[in-house]
């Protein structure tokens, strides 16, 4: 049941006042048969007049194709466009479950149709720490169709991933770090998770765990994650969680692939990673992204417990 969004909350939304306020959209896939991952991201800061976006397609540990631009030149105005700037766009086809991913920079096309598996996952109705700064956010994990086109060469996809859509006056700027796992296993098991630690010194999480039904939400959360020793990249994690009605999940995930932003965004500066993500829960074999993100070296996620109110 989804209970604090409305249906126009899966388009855009009226400006706020606050000089950092953004929307953004973000869609992330991979499939395990033909290795082919990626993801797109495109956001707006309206009263800064700024817009940024972020794609990146793989194969295997393979870079097809990239693309990363901070500085587009957004009116304080923009409406409907804030979906449609640059090479990639979105387009909303029955809201809160069904919507397409389109890329085209003249070399990469990829063109991907998004159905939903679960109810959106609102992260209000689990944690309120960040109501205060107006911040709102949720995410739908969900299946992916479609291909994709790099020079000659052709790609069907057929895969699992997640979107999320955040818009409002965003506090990213005073978190430290923060650990994001998504993992999808089957239409009925995937969960997610999201750690970071707030400028006030809070650890706070979000995520839920869904089995068919609705989602469970998060209690407690633990990520331990490893690094490669020469630069530092994610390699691997663990998860252990437990949900408000007493459900216990852990898994392993290997990261496929890195694709790396630090120090690159306007609105934020730090150590940034998107790691498409292999995932193993028991006898479960499952696929999906992880997001890392740490202000310096001695604030980097490691071993990292939440406990839920």
């Amino acid at each position: 049941m989804v209970t604090g969004l409305r249906t126009r909350d899966d388009l855009m939304h009226a400006t706020g006042a606050e000089q950092g306020w953004r929307e953004a959209y973000y869609f992330d896939f991979i499939d395990p048969d033909s290795g082919l991952s990626g993801f797109g991201y495109s956001g707006v800061h309206p009263n800064q007049q700024i817009g940024d976006v972020i794609f990146a397609l793989w194969k295997g540990d393979r870079l097809l194709a990239r693309f990363t631009r901070w500085d587009f030149n957004i009116p304080r105005d923009i409406g409907e466009e804030r979906m449609d700037f640059g090479p990639l766009c979105f387009r909303q086809r029955e809201p809160f479950k069904a919507w397409t991913m389109l890329f085209d920079d003249g070399s990469c096309r990829l063109q991907l149709d998004f159905k939903a598996i679960h109810h959106a996952y609102y992260w209000a109705d689990s944690e309120a720490a960040l109501a205060e700064t107006n911040s709102h956010h949720y995410e739908q994990q969900g299946r992916y169709t479609g291909y994709a086109t790099v020079g000659s060469d052709r790609y069907v996809i057929d895969g699992v991933g997640v979107r999320d859509h955040a818009w409002g006056w965003g506090a990213r700027a005073e978190i430290s770090n923060w650990l994001w796992a998504s993992a999808q296993f089957s239409r009925e098991f995937a969960f997610n998770v999201f750690q970071l630690s707030l400028g006030d010194g809070r650890d706070i999480h979000y995520g839920y765990v869904y089995r068919g039904g609705e989602n469970d939400f998060l209690h407690r959360s633990r990520l331990n994650a490893g690094y490669a020793k020469l630069n530092q990249t994610p390699e691997r994690f663990e998860v252990e969680l437990e949900t408000r009605s007493g459900q216990q999940l852990s898994a392993v995930g290997r990261v496929l692939n890195t694709f790396d932003i630090s120090h690159q965004e306007l609105n934020k500066q730090g150590y940034h990673y998107f790691c498409a993500t292999e995932y193993e829960s028991g006898a479960h074999k499952g696929y999906g992204y992880a997001n890392f993100f740490w202000k310096n070296h001695a604030c980097r996620p490691m071993d990292w417990r939440v406990n839920g109110r």
